[in-house]
C-alpha cells in the first residue's frame, strides 16, 4: 500500500480552517459520514501518522513509535481531566500539561494563536521568493522519505532540476526578470506533480522534486511533460516582454543511486550535469550514459505520469 506523509495535508486542513488535532482527539463534533470523508481524503494511515500529529502539535520531530505512544498518552489524559474537571478540555490544553508535568518532552512551551503560528511556519519553512520548500525542509522531507522507504522497503526517486541559460536573464533583463523566471517555474512544477510529491528549492535556480514510489522510468514520464511545459510557453516578464526558458533534469532513485540523503542528491547532480553537457533541455538518469533513452519508456510506465490518467487507488496518477 501507498504509506505517505500526512503533515502537509494536516497544515493544508489547518490553513483551511479545520482542526484537525482536535478532530481526531474527539474535541470537535464530527458525525461518521464527515469523519470516514477525512479519513478518507487522508489515505493509508501508516506508523508516520501519528509521528505527523505530534509534530503538528509540537513542532518536534519524534520517533513513530514514541509519537504513537505519546498521542494516545494525550488522548487519555484529555479524558481524565474531562471527568476530574466535569467540562470539556481541548487537545492542546491536555497536551501543555501531559508533555510538560507527565511526559515532560516540552521545556516551558509557549502559547500561540494558530494565525500567528502559521505565518511563523510559513516563515521558517518556505522559500520567500518561490513559496516552494526552502532549502532546510526540503532536506528534511528527503531524510523522512528515505527512512519512511528503508522501514516499508520501497523506493522512490528525486528530480534535480536545473534552469538553462539562466545567468543570460539576469545578463540581459535584470534579476528583477530572472526572479519571475524562478517563480514561474516553480509554480508549474508544483501544479504538475501529485499530492504525495514534494518540491523545494535547493538553491539558486536548482529545484528538487520528491517523488514517493516511483522509479526513475516513471519519473522520465513526468520530467518531459514538466520540460514540454516549459519550453512551449514563453514567460511573461514584469516589463511586458517574454523569455523563452528550458529546464535539464537529473534523476536518481533509492535505493539503487545512493542510501543516504547527500548521495542520492550528488548522483542526481552528476546526472544534471550530464543533461547540461548534452545539449539541455533533457534529462539524464543516474549511472546511465547520456540523455535518458526513450525508447525505455513502456506502456505501463506511461500510465503514471500521463495527462489524462485518472486518479488510482494508490494515488500514482494524480498529475
Amino acid at each position: 500500500r501507498f504509506i505517505m506523509s500526512h503533515l502537509n495535508r494536516f497544515r493544508e486542513l489547518e490553513e483551511q480552517g479545520v482542526d484537525i488535532l482536535a478532530i481526531l482527539a474527539g474535541d470537535s463534533g464530527v458525525d461518521d459520514h464527515k469523519m470516514e470523508l477525512l479519513l478518507e481524503s487522508l489515505g493509508p494511515l501508516g506508523d508516520e501518522y501519528h509521528r505527523d500529529l505530534m509534530e503538528l502539535l509540537t513542532e518536534q520531530i519524534f520517533d513513530p513509535s514514541e509519537a504513537r505512544g505519546l498521542w494516545k498518552g494525550i488522548v487519555r489524559h484529555k479524558r481524565k481531566m474531562e471527568s476530574a474537571l466535569g467540562r470539556p478540555v481541548g487537545v492542546r490544553v491536555a497536551a501543555a500539561d501531559y508533555l510538560t508535568n507527565r511526559r515532560p518532552v516540552l521545556d516551558s512551551p509557549r502559547i500561540v494563536a494558530r494565525e500567528q503560528m502559521q505565518r511563523l511556519n510559513s516563515q521558517v519553512r518556505l522559500d520567500p521568493l518561490t513559496e516552494l520548500l526552502n532549502r532546510r525542509s526540503i532536506d528534511a522531507s528527503l531524510r523522512r522519505e528515505m527512512q519512511r522507504s528503508r522501514r516499508y522497503n520501497t523506493i522512490f526517486t528525486v528530480m534535480l532540476i536545473d534552469a538553462d541559460h539562466f545567468k543570460a536573464v539576469n545578463d540581459q533583463q535584470g534579476h528583477v526578470a530572472g526572479d519571475a523566471v524562478l517563480v514561474e517555474i516553480a509554480r508549474r512544477l508544483s501544479s504538475a506533480c501529485r499530492e504525495t510529491d514534494t518540491v523545494g528549492r535547493w538553491g539558486g535556480d536548482e529545484m528538487l522534486i520528491i517523488l514517493p514510489e516511483t522509479t526513475p522510468v516513471d519519473a522520465l514520464i513526468l520530467s518531459e511533460r514538466l520540460r514540454r511545459d516549459i519550453s512551449r510557453k514563453p514567460i511573461l516578464l514584469h516589463n511586458g516582454e517574454v523569455w523563452d526558458t528550458t529546464i535539464s533534469i537529473g534523476i536518481a532513485a533509492y535505493p539503487e543511486h545512493g542510501t543516504v540523503a547527500q548521495e542520492l542528491v550528488d548522483a542526481a547532480s552528476t546526472a544534471l550535469r550530464g543533461a547540461k553537457s548534452d545539449g539541455r533541455d533533457i534529462e539524464a538518469i543516474a549511472g546511465s550514459s547520456g540523455a535518458a533513452p526513450r525508447s525505455s519508456r513502456d506502456a505501463t510506465s506511461r500510465e503514471v505520469f500521463r495527462d489524462d490518467s485518472p486518479p488510482t487507488d494508490n494515488g500514482r496518477s494524480r498529475i
